[in-house]
Formats: structure tokens, C-alpha cells, sequence
């Protein structure tokens, strides 16, 4: 993506384009950093939180199991209102305030945590208070960019951001909690939090927004919406699938096929350095293509790959399950974006995307339940037949929500 402003790309953005197979959009670069910083900071919190309860706390893996339970439907309702409420007081204020609060947040469980109680009430309501700083960028991705002038790429150059703080954010923590342990951990975040609440503070614009009328902008008009609810449903499907990839495949290629964690630590880079180099590439490549295409093709491209673990489970075969997996995630998040971004009111944008963003909830609640208790009763090959399938559904429910 060239600098909006000149015709001739200077150093960085001839640098930008080499690496990441674009240059940046200076209308999404504020956005860009904000994500990167959610993504070096929280993101990295919850990647190691069931460490952290585990290891730090001493909690037994029931009660982390409950821990996770209670996290998701919380941060999924928190979702919702956060993108209702800044339809009405707008973008900047709600992440900044979510910044400042989880940085609070997290410092005051590097000093309470010792009391399970309270440790376990703070971590719930991290999801909660986290909820703005993770779901608003989207959002303002579709206020400050039209969807002729470039919307997709957008969406993929803040994609880019955010895999770069997947691979900047885990590396940090381990490091803090290999010298210092896990209070340093903690406070490491809570200070990259407060860097983001500046971040956002100076840089994030103030869009203006439009106060919706309450029965535009409620969950109820949303779900009566026939496209958007089936876009709904596709990203609930799809984030199924997607929650396979992140939580059940990994424990399945260890506990069932004999993977060492640390080959799985190794494979599981391919995902953001893929996205970090091919993102923009692919999304420019593919862009000529009917989004409801794309978003068919891209859900079934996430899904059927795991068919392939029935034949073998293999270290190179996993690698590829990955590799394809990757391809598919990377045309089908903008793509999912974009549709909702053009089928949603602008007056009631945040709710819509509220509404979209809950549905991560639901998929990370079920998908490690339903898979595992298909695994013990059925064996693991019901696992990917059924991440497969759900792929087919959301690729159906997707391309009839884009070509609405």
C-alpha cells in the first residue's frame, strides 16, 4: 500500500513493501500501532494465562478449565457493549480507558494474586476491561477508510501489526519470566498497556460519530439484519475452526501423535511469519476475486486441510495442515472484515462489529469441549471430520452473507 500522500515511495515505504509486500497506509497507520501494542501486551497475557495459573498460581487444571469458562462469555458480552457504546461517545476514549484499566488490572494482580479468589475475578475481568483496545480497531479501520478507496488492504496492513506483536509479545514474556519470574511478567505487560493508552492517546483521531437511534443500533435489529446475521453465523463457524487451530490441534499433535512441545513451538511460528510477509501480498493478489467467493473458498481452505491428519500425522503433514490453514485464515479475516464493514449502518457500526467480534466467545467456550469429548469417546479422527464440516457450513453461510 503506497503512502497515501506521495506518488513516490520513500525509504520506508520501499523498505515496508520488500518485507511485508506493501507499503503502509498512513490513514491506518495510528491503528496499526495501537494493535501492535494490544497484541505485544494483552494478546500475550492470554497466551500465557493458563501458564500463569498453573506455574505462578499453583492452581490445579480444573480450575483453569473454569478460569477459561468464565473468561469468554464475559469478554464476549463485553464486546458487544463496547462497540454499542462507542457508536455513541465514540472510538478513542473507550480504548484508551481500556488500555489504562487493564495496565491498573494487571498490576493489581502482580500484588493480590496470591488469593485465588481474587486472582481468579481479575483474570475474568481482564477479558472484560481488554474488551474495547481488542475489538474497536476494526471499527475504526471502516471509519477512516472507504470501502472504494482500499478497505481490504487496510484491514490486512493492521493484520500485519498485530502478527508482528504475536511474534515480538511471547518471546518478551519469556524472557521476564525466565529472569525475574512471574510478578515481572505481569508488571512487563501492565507497563506496555500504559504504553498503549499513551499511543492511543496521541495518536488515534477523533472520528466523528453519529448517535444512533436505539432501535438501530440494538442487538435486535442486528440479528433481524438477514445478511449481517448470516455473516454472523459464518464467523461463528469459522472461528470454530479457527479455535481448533489454536487450542485443540496443538494438544491433540502432542498428547495423541507424540509431537515434542518444543517442534510444536517450532511449527507454530509458521502462522505469523506467514502472515507478516504474505498478508498484504495475498490480499492484493486475490482481491479481483467476488468477496463471497473469497469468503467460501478461504472457510473451506481453513477447515478440509485437517482431513489430511486421518492419513497421516506426520511432522511434515502437520506442517502443511498449518501452512494451507495459514493461506486460508489470511484471505478470510479481511474479507469477513470488509463484508462487515459494508453491511453495517454507519451509524450503528460499533454494534455491529460488537455483535461480530462477541462471536469469538461462544467458538472459544465450545470448541475445546465438544472436540475433546469427541476425541475420548470417539477418537481423534471424529475431531477433524468435524472441524471439516463445520468449515463447509460456514462457507456457505458466508458467501450467502456477501452476496446480500
Amino acid at each position: 500500500m503506497l503512502d497515501t500522500e506521495t506518488e513516490t515511495p520513500g525509504r520506508p515505504q520501499r523498505l515496508a513493501r520488500a518485507l511485508f509486500g506493501g507499503g503502509l497506509d498512513r490513514r491506518v497507520a495510528p491503528v496499526a500501532a495501537i494493535s501492535f501494542t494490544y497484541s505485544a501486551s494483552f494478546s500475550t497475557f492470554w497466551v500465557y494465562v493458563g501458564i500463569y495459573a498453573v506455574e505462578g498460581l499453583h492452581w490445579p487444571s480444573g480450575r483453569v478449565g473454569l478460569l477459561f469458562l468464565a473468561s469468554a462469555p464475559a469478554a464476549a458480552v463485553a464486546n458487544y457493549l463496547s462497540g454499542r457504546i462507542s457508536d455513541r461517545i465514540g472510538r478513542k476514549r473507550p480504548i484508551v480507558l481500556s488500555f489504562a484499566a487493564s495496565a491498573a488490572n494487571l498490576a493489581l494482580l502482580s500484588w493480590l494474586g496470591g488469593t485465588t479468589a481474587i486472582a481468579f475475578a481479575l483474570i475474568v475481568l481482564q477479558g472484560v476491561i481488554g474488551a474495547p483496545a481488542y475489538s474497536l480497531d476494526r471499527v475504526l479501520v471502516a471509519d477512516l477508510v472507504p470501502e472504494s478507496d482500499g478497505r481490504e488492504e487496510a484491514y490486512a496492513t493492521v493484520r500485519v501489526a498485530t502478527n508482528l506483536g504475536v511474534l515480538v509479545g511471547p518471546p518478551l514474556a519469556a524472557l521476564l519470566v525466565f529472569v525475574a519470574g512471574w510478578k515481572a511478567f505481569l508488571l512487563g505487560i501492565s507497563a506496555l498497556g500504559v504504553v498503549g493508552a499513551a499511543l492511543a492517546v496521541v495518536l488515534l483521531p477523533a472520528v466523528a460519530h453519529t448517535r444512533a437511534k436505539r432501535e438501530i443500533g440494538s442487538l435486535r435489529s442486528v440479528l433481524r439484519d438477514r445478511p449481517f446475521a448470516l455473516l454472523l453465523l459464518s464467523v461463528l463457524l469459522a472461528f470454530t475452526v479457527y479455535c481448533g487451530f489454536e487450542t485443540v490441534l496443538p494438544v491433540i499433535a502432542v498428547s495423541a501423535y507424540g509431537l515434542a512441545p518444543s517442534t510444536w513451538g517450532l511449527l507454530v511460528v509458521i502462522s505469523p511469519v506467514l502472515v507478516v510477509i504474505g498478508q498484504l501480498r495475498l490480499t492484493r493478489a486475490s482481491a479481483r476475486i467476488p468477496a463471497a467467493s473469497r469468503l467460501a473458498a478461504s472457510t473451506i481452505l481453513m477447515g478440509l486441510p485437517f482431513l489430511a491428519l486421518l492419513a497421516s500425522s506426520s511432522v511434515a503433514v502437520i506442517a502443511a495442515v498449518i501452512v494451507v490453514f495459514v493461506i486460508g485464515e489470511m484471505v478470510w479475516m479481511p474479507t469477513s472484515q470488509a463484508v462487515a464493514a459494508r453491511l453495517a449502518p454507519q451509524a450503528a457500526r460499533g454494534t455491529y462489529f460488537g455483535a461480530l467480534a462477541a462471536m469469538t466467545g461462544p467458538a472459544w467456550t465450545l470448541t475445546p469441549f465438544v472436540a475433546f469429548q469427541l476425541r475420548e469417546h470417539v477418537g481423534v479422527g471424529s475431531v477433524w471430520l468435524l472441524l471439516a464440516a463445520v468449515a463447509v457450513a460456514g462457507a456457505a453461510a458466508g458467501a450467502a452473507a456477501a452476496r446480500a
